[in-house]
């Protein structure tokens, strides 16, 4: 078992990117990550094995 930790962003159609680790599941596999189209951005969910790897792709998302 381990944990996996939840990496939300929204990419905004104003050029706006929200992104923060959202949450964290005991697992023994990597839950699949989601995406969902809102009328007015994209939201992104994907799952992480460590919470530094997260925490770089938080970074990244904001960057971009």
């Amino acid at each position: 078992m381990r944990t996996w930790y939840c990496v939300t962003s929204a990419f905004y159609d104003t050029g706006r990117v929200v992104a923060g680790v959202t949450d964290s599941k005991e697992a023994d596999e990597k839950p699949e990550s989601t995406f969902t189209a809102k009328i007015d951005r994209d939201i992104y969910e994907d799952w992480f094995a460590d919470i530094t790897e997260a925490a770089d792709f938080v970074k990244d998302a904001k960057i971009a």
